[in-house]
């Protein structure tokens, strides 16, 4: 049986006084993306699901299952 991929999900992380970040994340589910991220924020920071990345877009920047990375 085939496994199901994540999908890459857009999450935007907001700080006081700092610009808007977007990162895209694979995940299963928004829930898991949105864990993965309040992982690593720090206190103050808020963050939402703000759209997702086709699966053409995800292969051509080359994203990895496991990897975050600010877009």
């Amino acid at each position: 049986m085939k496994r199901k991929k994540g999908t890459a999900f857009l999450v935007a992380v907001r700080q006081k006084r700092e610009a808007v970040r977007v990162y895209a994340v694979i995940a299963h589910s928004e829930t898991d993306a949105l864990d993965r991220m309040r992982a690593l924020a720090i206190d103050g920071m808020q963050v939402e699901i703000t759209g997702s990345l086709s699966r053409d877009l995800v292969r051509r920047l080359d994203l990895k299952p496991s990897e975050i990375r600010l877009i």
